[in-house]
């Protein structure tokens, strides 16, 4: 009986982070930052205590929550807007990849539903509010704070509000956290299940999670905190609960 929490303390979970890698309608550019950030965040969970497998969700390939014990929705390109009764005709919409969409939606449902934990960043979280049954605005403006409005721009620097009791408060505290993010959809109706755990000064969503923690381990943050320009051991406070839970999930 001593001997399940040490192996329980030291396996590996297997964890998906899953981006439209191959996705048609990304330009060269933006498939290599994808990459790059991608190439982080799976440095950051194997720190963290987890094996990496990163997937390429645009590429068809049928992938099962099962076969993982955590997964992890990357950044990327704009979800389908036909997909929460959206403007399609937004002309700043761009990098849509509908299997991409699909493949999301059915591994943070099919997580959800088998009690596997669940982290969404950028793009991730409007994946997973979407898939919850939300809806995005379709473009933030020019005006917009959250990112820089040039091109080839760099991450935008802006502070968070963290809700006092959330789990994200659990990792980073409720003070004004500063954040590097490049997003110009957020969060217009909230999913079901879930809760706002983050703001920005002008309101925008930065982070949700479920309302019922009893019901699963789900955190989703609007910013890129596996971007280099990150505060110091940002990534690695938010990567660490995530693995953890992971890693629980393994003796289910």
């Amino acid at each position: 009986m001593s001997q399940a929490p040490d192996r329980h303390r030291n396996s590996r979970p297997r964890i998906a982070l899953s981006y439209a890698r191959t996705a048609p309608g990304h330009p060269p550019r933006f498939a290599a930052e994808l990459a790059r950030l991608a190439a982080r965040a799976a440095a950051g969970v194997e720190a963290a205590g987890g094996d990496a497998v990163v997937i390429d969700s645009s590429s068809g390939t049928v992938f099962r929550a099962g076969d993982f014990d955590g997964v992890l929705i990357l950044g990327g390109g704009d979800v389908d807007p036909a997909r929460y009764g959206g403007n399609s005709a937004e002309p700043t919409i761009h990098g849509v990849d509908s299997q991409a969409d699909e493949t999301e939606i059915d591994l943070v449902l099919g997580a959800y539903g088998q009690g596997r934990p669940v982290f969404g960043i950028c793009r991730g979280l409007q994946l997973i509010n979407v898939a919850f049954g939300g809806s995005l605005v379709e473009d933030l403006g020019r005006e917009s704070v959250h990112r820089v409005h040039q091109e080839d721009a760099p991450m935008a620097l802006h502070k968070v509000c963290v809700e006092p009791g959330s789990m994200l408060a659990g990792a980073l505290g409720t003070g004004p956290v500063a954040v590097q993010s490049g997003h110009h959809q957020a969060v217009r109706r909230l999913g079901d299940r879930l809760q706002v755990s983050a703001t920005a000064d002008d309101g925008v969503v930065e982070a949700v999670e479920l309302a019922r923690p009893e019901e699963g381990w789900l955190v989703a943050v609007q910013w890129h905190r596996e971007d280099e320009g990150s505060p110091d051991g940002q990534l690695a406070a938010l990567l660490e609960p995530f693995v953890t839970a992971c890693r629980e999930a393994l003796v289910r």
